[in-house]
């Protein structure tokens, strides 16, 4: 960057003839018009348009003639239209400045995260007019007392050249001190330049020594009105005859080496931390595509100090104001910044997540899933902060590669958009995704209804499953816009990898185990991988449940062989007669055996299962008839002793059938298959069934079902008998004794 000089009259109108650029040579020589963007051409930057009342442009009069070049201009770079961009240079010897208007609220707000996203055009590799470029733009945070009419000027004239409009100006070689310099640059401030002119001439007075330590386009920061940031050279008069003359280097920090002025569209993201009480900028984060920034260049900021801005009493309202500032010299560039998001309108956020709900866990950053695995992506919106909603937003979501996004019901339903405490909510359909092949897949989808206004917060999920790859497969980062009329967000969504199928087999040596009711149940078993990979015990997890209740999981040991499942249930938690144990076992990928279920019987136990039961409607009879069961009769004997047990026997009595204290005319028999009957009563028990333990584990025997329809327990009627419904009990003894 250097400093335009100026003579006689002449000379001046000279310089205007020759050096006065067109509109249509700006045009030109801005590579990529701005109706490009606005039409959304890949090859321009996509933006949003410029409320004028926002901003406010500096007032240079009484710096005499100097007029301020920067304008908020329209598509084709003209003023008074459809405001897209700001235009803060485009001929020589301009000086620029331009700053957030806090009467309409555009400032930052240093006890919040603030986001400035924007897109900056220098000028393409040359001019077609074959000129040198310069001098470049700052990007300043200041609290100086000139508020909107801020410039660096030594109260004549403002700091054009290697100044920008920012820093101090060193045209006077008198100047002897860094306060001196300091005090011309705008105070209270902090600034980001963006220099496309190399100044290192050190002649006293030319103001072009700035760069001295750096070399071509580059991107620095420092602190204007802080004499730190100047350092003095002095070039010794001859005594008597001259004094020392003065001129001034600068120390510039987080010095980066950059194109700028290459033809291309740069984007800048601003983010202001107020934990920390620093800004974080990010250089070509984002190509004009909107795709991932190729070479992305960070610049590190340390916290700013509240002194840098006047002091806490300076920032009792909280507020920085920002703008930009530019100047040119004999060189020229047409300087441009088109905004993606204004802090002051809409401040909000958009984190995306990836849930494996098949293995219940959130994926990391390149974290693994299985293949078949069951994925929820999601697209999380937080508005945080502004003067505006932030309404009509238009999601373009590119989903994840390898991933199937498939119908979960008939209704083609694959995800939801919730809004706010989840009240609210609307179904995504299958139907609504679009892609060029079967691996793109797109969603688009406005998030605002006309009753809505704008969402405080949006949870945007689409299902899927992973696909079922036969090598590991890298599903690479897909970024996603979210566009509104008050902001442009990117999100990136997580890189992750989908590992090959591995299914693993889980073979029990027992499905049926029988044990003393003070003994632990010993379960073993085999695991494998069906691919024949190597088992290595200690990466395997078991997991129980049993009776309906999960127990701890453990992992197998590897002082067993590889693959041997071993381990005892204990006797205390087999609490139930017959205990349901299910088993499956996972490897560290996630993935998973079939559930296996034991049953666990406590050896010694017997029960029996016995149903209401009834026998057949008979007419009023006079002679002696054999009345037959009704239905089907249930009457079981469960048996979980161990096997080669005593035999146990079935025996019951009864003292007959009632009808309102009147007792059935006739007996209850048990008739056995050789046709033999036997008289129930209530003096002794009359053995019916007697079984053996011939298995492991639980035996059941239906003693009902051995019986047929003339067999097994009957009722003999002696006559007639009153009209009426008959009940009465019936006294079961199930033992094992010899």
């Amino acid at each position: 960057m250097h400093k335009q000089s100026y003579g006689c009259l002449i000379i001046i109108l000279f310089s205007i003839l020759t050096f006065f650029i067109s509109p249509l040579q700006v045009l030109a020589d801005s590579g990529t018009a701005l109706e490009e963007a606005k039409a959304g051409a890949s090859s321009a930057p996509e933006n949003l348009g410029l409320d004028g009342a926002m901003f406010t442009k500096a007032d240079f009069s009484q710096y005499g003639s100097r007029f301020n070049s920067a304008n908020l201009v329209d598509a084709n770079l003209r003023t008074g239209g459809d405001s897209r961009a700001i235009l803060m240079t485009s001929q020589p010897s301009q000086v620029g400045a331009i700053w957030s208007n806090l009467e309409n609220g555009n400032y930052v707000d240093i006890t919040k995260k603030q986001t400035m996203s924007m897109w900056m055009y220098f000028g393409p590799k040359k001019h077609t007019d074959g000129k040198d470029f310069g001098d470049g733009m700052a990007f300043v945070l200041q609290k100086s007392s000139d508020g909107a009419n801020a410039i660096a000027h030594d109260g004549t004239s403002i700091g054009t050249g290697e100044s920008l409009g920012v820093w101090g100006v060193d045209d006077n070689v008198d100047t002897s001190t860094t306060a001196g310099i300091a005090a011309t640059a705008i105070q209270n401030s902090w600034a980001m330049e963006f220099d496309t002119h190399t100044n290192n001439d050190s002649t006293p007075g030319a103001a072009a020594y700035f760069d001295s330590t750096v070399s071509g386009q580059h991107i620095a920061y420092a602190y204007p009105g802080d004499s730190n940031t100047y350092v003095k050279k002095t070039k010794n008069g001859i005594f008597p005859f001259t004094s020392d003359k003065y001129y001034y280097g600068m120390n510039h920090q987080g010095t980066k080496q950059v194109d700028l002025h290459d033809g291309a569209w740069h984007h800048l993201t601003v983010i202001w931390d107020p934990i920390k009480f620093q800004a974080t900028c990010v250089f070509n984060d984002k190509n004009p595509d909107g795709s991932v920034g190729t070479n992305p260049v960070e610049i590190d900021v340390p916290s700013v100090k509240a002194a840098e801005f006047g002091g806490y009493d300076n920032l009792s309202d909280h507020k920085l104001r920002w703008g930009f500032t530019a100047t040119t010299g004999s060189s020229y560039e047409a300087n441009l910044i088109a905004f993606e998001s204004i802090p002051s309108s809409v401040e909000g956020d958009v984190t995306p997540s990836i849930t494996d709900t098949t293995q219940q866990k959130e994926v990391t950053s390149n974290g693994t899933v299985n293949s078949s695995d069951q994925l929820a992506i999601k697209y999380n919106l937080k508005y945080d902060s502004g003067r505006d909603k932030w309404s009509n937003i238009d999601a373009q979501l590119v989903l994840p590669q390898n991933v199937t996004y498939q119908m979960s019901n008939s209704n083609d339903v694959i995800g939801s958009v919730v809004y706010g405490d989840g009240q609210d909510s609307e179904p995504i359909y299958a139907s609504e995704l679009t892609g060029t092949n079967t691996l793109d897949h797109v969603l688009k989808r406005n998030l605002d209804s006309s009753d809505r206004g704008g969402p405080t917060t949006a949870v945007i999920t689409i299902n899927g499953i992973a696909n079922n790859v036969t090598t590991n497969t890298d599903v690479a980062s897909v970024r996603s816009t979210i566009d509104s009329d008050t902001l442009i967000k990117d999100v990136d969504m997580l890189p992750f990898t989908i590992l090959k199928s591995k299914p693993i087999n889980l073979v029990l040596d027992k499905n049926n185990i029988s044990v003393n009711p003070d003994k632990s149940a010993s379960i073993t078993g085999t695991v494998s991988y069906v691919d024949g990979t190597t088992v290595k015990n200690s990466d395997m997890t078991v997991h129980t449940n049993l009776n309906g209740t999960d127990l701890d999981n453990f992992k197998m040991s590897d002082d067993d062989t590889s693959g041997k499942l071993n381990f005892e249930i204990p006797a205390d938690k087999l609490t139930e007669d017959t205990n349901i144990l299910k088993v499956y076992v996972t490897d560290p990928n996630g993935n998973k055996t079939t559930t296996s279920t034991v049953k666990i019987s406590k050896r010694g136990a017997l029960a029996l299962k016995v149903d209401d039961y009834s026998f057949g409607s008979i007419n009023q009879v006079a002679s002696s008839i054999l009345i037959p069961r009704k239905g089907d009769w249930r009457i079981e004997v469960d048996d979980s002793r161990e096997k080669g047990s005593n035999p146990w026997n079935l025996l019951v009595k009864t003292d007959g059938l009632y009808n309102s204290g009147t007792k059935f005319n006739g007996n209850m028999i048990y008739k056995n298959s050789n046709g033999i009957e036997k008289i129930l009563n209530n003096n002794s028990n009359t053995l019916i069934a007697s079984g053996n333990k011939t298995q492991d584990g639980e035996q059941i025997t239906s003693v009902s079902r051995l019986w047929n329809d003339s067999e097994g327990l009957l009722l003999r009627s002696n006559g007639t008998n009153t009209m009426g419904n008959y009940s009465g009990e019936m006294n079961w003894v199930l033992s094992d004794t010899i």
